[in-house]
């Protein structure tokens, strides 16, 4: 376990602080007006370093546990290779599977989830009088995101095209 996270919130730009949960004392009622640590309130949680908006989190197992935002998705579009969809060339687009990057797993899975979460349900073809699929669609600049409806731990493929193509 970590004493000290070196890290700055990206949401708020505040330093990352340790996490007193229960009933503070007066020493660590001072080291919270000092800035040194948060008091984070009677009911305990699994949060033992976070910054004042929460955002940036860590759990007692130092793993990052905060909202996976518009940013991360694009530093992980940005990581991965985007093959094009040869077998559909009527309908361009690419995609991404999640074993071309295995290490990056679990920014995969967070991308799907913003993808579900966030997304607007379109159909598939858009133009079509009975489309095929209704799909959660997440538009990030300029391409829709979409996944073929599988559970999240079970998808293994991100697909994108440009808005308007299809």
């Amino acid at each position: 376990m970590t004493t000290h996270i070196d890290e700055r919130c990206r949401a708020c730009g505040g330093r990352v602080l340790p996490v007193l949960w229960g009933m503070p004392d007066v020493e660590a009622m001072e080291a919270a007006g000092r800035g040194e640590l948060i008091i984070g309130g009677c009911m305990s949680e699994d949060i033992e370093f976070r910054c004042e908006c929460g955002a940036t989190a860590y759990d007692v197992d130092d793993r990052r546990v905060r909202p996976f935002t518009l940013d991360d998705a694009r530093h992980y579009i940005d990581e991965v290779r985007w093959q094009f969809a040869k077998t559909m060339p009527q309908w361009p687009h690419e995609y991404t599977v999640s074993d071309w990057r295995p290490e990056l797993r679990e920014m995969f899975l967070d991308f799907v989830r913003l993808i579900r979460t966030d997304g607007v349900v379109k159909p598939w073809p858009a133009d079509s009088p009975k489309p095929r699929y209704h799909h959660t669609y997440l538009e990030i600049d300029g391409w829709d995101y979409w996944t073929m409806g599988d559970p999240v731990d079970d998808t293994e493929l991100i697909n994108r095209a440009r808005v308007g193509d299809g």
